[in-house]
């Protein structure tokens, strides 16, 4: 690695005398801010002082543009087999027809739905079991 291609403007503590940290990050001082609204008053724009050591790439090639020419060359192509492989019929089946009459999803496939009412009923239902349970085991142990 060469001398020169290893370049460090300022240490931490440098960025940190620039900057306060907030709740939303850190931010330049005050001082700073008015400085470069000033020189953004009088230039109109500020100038960037920004280098890639790698340089500029070349922009990519657009996606469209790759396409529209794939698809003309296979449009160019013929086919010269002499089989004619166009399907008369669709390859997928069409979904089943619902009969008339017959009223959404059946069984396991229909949302379950409960109110508060049915969940106290339940609940007596499970209490009044629990005690006839109990009510009939003390029968057993005194006989």
């Amino acid at each position: 690695m060469a001398g020169d291609a290893f370049l460090v403007e300022c240490s931490d503590e440098e960025v940190d005398k620039g900057f306060t940290k907030t709740s939303y990050g850190y931010e330049p001082s005050s001082a700073e801010v008015v400085r470069l609204y000033e020189a953004l008053a009088q230039d109109g724009t500020l100038s960037l002082a920004w280098r890639w050591e790698l340089g500029r790439r070349l922009p990519t090639p657009s996606q469209s543009d790759s396409q529209s020419e794939k698809e003309e060359e296979e449009s160019e192509k013929v086919d010269t087999s002499g089989f004619d492989f166009d399907e008369d019929t669709p390859s997928m089946r069409p979904a089943p027809r619902r009969t008339p009459g017959s009223s959404g999803l059946k069984g396991s496939a229909k949302k379950k739905t409960t109110n508060f009412e049915n969940i106290l009923a339940n609940v007596r239902r499970h209490k009044k079991l629990e005690f006839r349970e109990k009510s009939r085991s003390r029968k057993e142990s005194k006989k």
